[in-house]
């Protein structure tokens, strides 16, 4: 699994939220980004027009 960080806008804050999470990959379905397992399991999910950043760690990638 891959190590990702997502900067988004929140519309109830000003400020810009950054999350950490740990997938496989994302994929835009519709008006959202979607963070997946190999399986399938959705791991987190975003509106596509919130998203600021999208950053893959370096090195995040396991065995």
């Amino acid at each position: 699994m891959d190590v990702y960080s997502v900067e988004y806008a929140s519309p109830k804050s000003p400020n810009l939220k950054e999350r950490k999470l740990r997938a496989d990959d994302y994929a835009v379905h519709g008006d959202f980004v979607d963070f997946t397992t190999t399986e399938g399991t959705k791991v987190f999910s975003v509106r596509a027009d919130a998203v600021v950043t999208i950053t893959k760690e370096a090195g995040s990638a396991s065995p």
